[in-house]
């Protein structure tokens, strides 16, 4: 259960939040080579009342060292939320991949039903620890990843639904969209892996023909005997 647990969080946090700096550093360069002022973009929003740039960005991140630390019960690194540059906001993301990485799979460890409480400014929320991911912490983290991206293309800086996805572990792809996606193809050992797979079908097989010649063979030489049995009463 532990091993289940982490897998669902850590691993996917550390992959999106690699996504989001990719993006960041395109939003960057964008800036620079349109002119911008980087303040421009890291303080633009998608509406009047939704927060900016900058703020989705440290969301993302609190979301992620958050859920990750409610669930080892450890205590998160705190970031001040002063950002008002990339740089800066590529060394909180890093940060909070640096203290998700610094867990072990075995501090995640617990029944997927514990008892999760999230403090909050105006009182505390409480969930099982499996409603807590799935139901807030994923698709709060989700909900700000993609307004900070939608922010970004909104605003003319050249980035797609592939820098968002990023490189998904262990993807591997045939015919023209692996050349599409650049990406590599299924491991030879897969292949191999699959048909040495298949074998001991093949054995199984081959031992039910024997045993099918086998059984006929039986039967053909017990009625051979009957007739010659038979043959000699008649006589």
């Amino acid at each position: 259960m532990s091993a289940e647990m982490y897998q669902i969080t850590a691993p996917v946090f550390i992959h999106n939040l690699k996504n989001l700096s990719a993006v960041l550093k395109k939003a960057a360069s964008s800036a620079k080579e349109r002119g911008i002022d980087p303040r421009v973009l890291l303080h633009a929003r998608l509406a009047p009342d939704m927060f900016p740039l900058v703020r989705q960005v440290q969301i993302v991140t609190d979301n992620a060292k958050g859920c990750c630390a409610r669930l080892t019960g450890t205590q998160p690194p705190v970031f001040k939320d002063g950002d008002d540059d990339f740089a800066q906001l590529d060394k909180r993301i890093k940060d909070t991949i640096k203290f998700i990485r610094g867990l072990k799979k075995q501090q995640f460890e617990g029944p997927t039903g514990r008892p999760v409480e999230m403090i909050v400014p105006i009182g505390s929320l409480h969930f099982a620890a499996m409603d807590y991911v799935q139901g807030w912490a994923f698709p709060n983290f989700y909900f700000h990843f993609t307004t900070a991206y939608n922010i970004l293309r909104h605003n003319g800086v050249n980035v797609g639904k592939a820098d968002f996805l990023g490189w998904v572990p262990g993807m591997t792809a045939t015919g023209k969209i692996a050349k599409m996606m650049g990406l590599p193809a299924p491991k030879k050992k897969l292949a191999k892996r699959s048909a040495d797979e298949k074998m001991p079908a093949r054995k199984a097989a081959k031992k039910q023909t024997a045993r099918k010649n086998t059984t006929k063979k039986q039967v053909t030489k017990k009625s051979v005997a009957k007739k010659q049995v038979a043959r000699k009463k008649a006589r």
